[in-house]
């Protein structure tokens, strides 16, 4: 996403979310300098009609000062990948920034499912975040659904998931 095309959105949310979720504060909703790597979280609000949102978090740190933690790929094939995945970033991201094959079709806006991970038992409760409705509705869709399948695009990596373990499941089309 551009700077230009993410600074447009933060400001459409600035000037709108108050009237969206007058209970969420929007006091994190500033324009991105060009300099600044935007990344993103996910933050859960309780209301009827808004119950996902992603909103961004600035991020003032330059190349040098980048935080990593180790996150293990293993591929539909079984082949284990262990690659560096910088804070703030997202699984689905990630595995594209290493050339893990998967695929993430709709580019993190939460409307598929391509980017499914199953999370490895041990570290599902190490995620720090549960999936909301509009994730689970997607995960509804996935191929291989396990009690602990997630979409990568949802999944920030956070320095408590140094270690991460996740699978890429077989790939079976939906439609034959």
């Amino acid at each position: 996403m551009s700077t230009g095309l993410l600074a447009a959105t933060l400001r459409h949310l600035t000037r709108n979310l108050p009237k969206l979720m007058p209970a969420l504060s929007t006091s994190c909703l500033r324009e991105v300098p060009s300099n600044v790597t935007p990344t993103f979280r996910q933050l859960s609000a309780s209301s009827s009609d808004f119950t996902c949102w992603l909103v961004p978090r600035r991020s003032m740190s330059t190349e040098a000062s980048k935080q990593t933690v180790t996150i293990q790929f293993i591929d539909r094939d079984g082949d284990s990948f262990i690659v560096d995945a910088e804070i703030g970033q997202n699984l689905m991201k990630v595995a594209h920034q290493h050339d893990i094959d998967l695929e993430g079709a709709c580019e993190g806006t939460l409307s598929c499912c391509t980017c499914h991970l199953v999370v490895h038992p041990d570290w599902f409760d190490k995620l720090g975040s549960t999936p909301c409705e509009d994730e689970e509705d997607m995960l509804d869709m996935a191929y291989g659904l396990t009690d602990t399948s997630r979409l990568g695009c949802q999944v920030i990596v956070t320095p408590q998931l140094d270690g991460l373990v996740v699978r890429i499941p077989p790939y079976e089309p939906q439609y034959t």
